[in-house]
């Protein structure tokens, strides 16, 4: 490097110019890395923006860092401890215990009138909507039990969410407002893109939004059965429960939407919990690790004949009724 000392030589008025090697810091590698990422011409950030050695340097520095709208939490399963319930002095399910595996889908077989979409109802306490309905027994999430009167029944229902047998959307709602209905009852507040973004992720996991993307304007009350009952599934998945309840979902539906509806359930039982109520035994085979067979016979309350693996159930059960009704002798 040279240098000028400013100092005149004698009789001239030129100045003595010395050179001198100065020796440079080391490259910083990181540095390297985000000027070779800027186009050109070239562009050094300066001195203040240069991160520390603690941190690793994204490729953009100013670009914002994309977050997650919640942090994932763990599966959760469910624990059904000897509930019983009534209906006014009609007792409709004797001592019921069953457990619910986190991350699988259960399902739930039998007869009409044995118990089962009331067993269901009383996991997210929708049981006591009705007036002359009361119960016996425990529903334990987390270790807690669900009916505790410290427990508030809002936290209850999102974090237990429920499909019914007929698509219920809020026909005047868009298919947009649909999704994130549950949002205001939940008091979850959310920005503009973070509900954009929501929207999106729930109509993809309900299998939904390839074929709504470019109509989220319009009323959910103009899709079909098949897209009604999956904008239903969407708008539960919203408000992010651990476990969902599928009461015969796809009972009112044509094969092809059955087909959707299954395919859906397989992609979300990776994330949430899932109990379904169903009459089609090929579906129980289908969709389900677990299954629970409930029966109410001559005028006696509900009860769990057997429950255990799917497989073993259809393929060797231990009791001679699951037998006869999995291979449709009787109901």
């Amino acid at each position: 490097m040279t240098l000028d000392t400013g100092v005149p030589l004698p009789g001239t008025n030129e100045t003595t110019v010395e050179t001198a090697v100065v020796e440079q810091p080391p490259a910083d590698p990181r540095r390297r890395e985000m000027r070779s990422a800027q186009p050109e011409p070239e562009w050094e950030p300066p001195q203040s923006m240069v991160l520390p050695p603690a941190f690793t340097p994204i490729a953009d520095p100013f670009a914002p860092v994309p977050q997650p709208l919640r942090e994932p939490v763990p599966l959760a399963g469910l624990e059904a401890r000897a509930i019983s319930a009534w209906f006014g002095d009609h007792k409709v399910l004797d001592r019921v215990s069953l457990d619910v595996p986190a991350g699988e889908v259960t399902a739930l077989i039998g007869p009409s009138g044995c118990g089962k979409s009331t067993f269901l109802r009383i996991l997210n306490r929708m049981h006591e909507l009705v007036p002359s309905a009361s119960l016996a027994g425990e529903v334990l999430l987390d270790g807690i039990d669900v009916y505790d009167p410290s427990r508030k029944l809002i936290d209850a229902r999102r974090q237990i969410g429920m499909v019914f047998q007929k698509a219920n959307p809020f026909p005047a709602m868009s298919i947009y407002d649909n999704v994130i209905a549950g949002l205001k009852l939940t008091g979850r507040r959310a920005s503009r893109d973070e509900k954009d973004q929501l929207v999106e992720e729930c109509l993809t996991k309900g299998g939904l939004w390839k074929e709504v993307k470019d109509r989220l304007r319009q009323p959910g009350g103009g899709l079909s059965g098949g897209q009604q009952q999956r904008l239903c599934i969407a708008r539960s998945l919203a408000v992010k429960p651990r476990v969902l309840l599928m009461d015969e979902p796809c009972s009112a539906l044509d094969p092809t939407s059955t087909r959707v509806i299954e395919e859906t359930m397989l992609e979300l039982v990776q994330e949430v919990t899932i109990v379904i109520v169903t009459h089609n035994m090929q579906q129980a085979q289908r969709v389900s690790q677990n299954c629970a067979f409930f029966l109410a016979s001559q005028g006696t309350p509900g009860v769990i004949v057997e429950h255990g693996d799917t497989d073993a159930m259809f393929n060797n059960p231990q009791d001679e009724r699951t037998f006869d009704y999995v291979n449709g002798r009787f109901g």
